[in-house]
């Protein structure tokens, strides 16, 4: 598994082999989540949040009419 290093000023060095599997150059900058535990979550912060999202789960309604969906969807409010 590989190790960051804390530099002084907190800041990280990420091994070369990390930085060009997720293509990280000098100067991207990265989202970080911390859970309940303290798990870090880094990842590098798109330039378009909408094109990084853009056909994200498209399987999911695969299949699927949406027209008669929306139908069952009302149909079962009504009940």
């Amino acid at each position: 598994m590989p190790v960051a290093r804390i530099g002084k000023r907190g800041t990280m060095v990420l091994p070369a082999g990390v930085r060009r599997k997720v293509s990280i150059v000098e100067g991207d900058e990265m989202l970080i989540e911390i859970d309940e535990r303290g798990t870090l979550r880094m990842m590098k912060k798109p330039k378009d949040f909408a094109a990084a999202l853009r056909n994200l789960h498209k399987d999911i309604w695969k299949g699927v009419d949406p027209v008669e969906y929306v139908r069952e969807e009302r149909t079962s409010w009504e009940k």
